[in-house]
């Protein structure tokens, strides 16, 4: 009898226990993307202003730097 109540006692323990993670992971906010190195310059686009990291920078043969080929092709020459 008294293993009985241990073993219905543990089940109980382990279904709340099981019940509380997964709330926990629903309940948990989602965190941000993390953005650019610290160590990487940001710069904004030549035609819409836009911060981008200087590596992702589309770069024209004059140093004019643009967020994509669009906003490279919508620049006047």
């Amino acid at each position: 009898m008294i293993l009985r109540l241990l073993a219905f006692a543990l089940a109980v323990y382990l279904v709340y226990r099981l019940i509380r993670w997964g709330m926990d992971i629903l309940a948990s906010p989602k965190r941000p993307s993390p953005g650019p190195p610290p160590d990487q310059p940001i710069v904004p686009c030549k035609a819409c202003g836009t911060f981008i990291p200087r590596d992702e920078a589309d770069v024209d043969d004059r140093g004019h730097i643009f967020c994509s080929t669009e906003c490279r092709a919508d620049e006047p020459h």
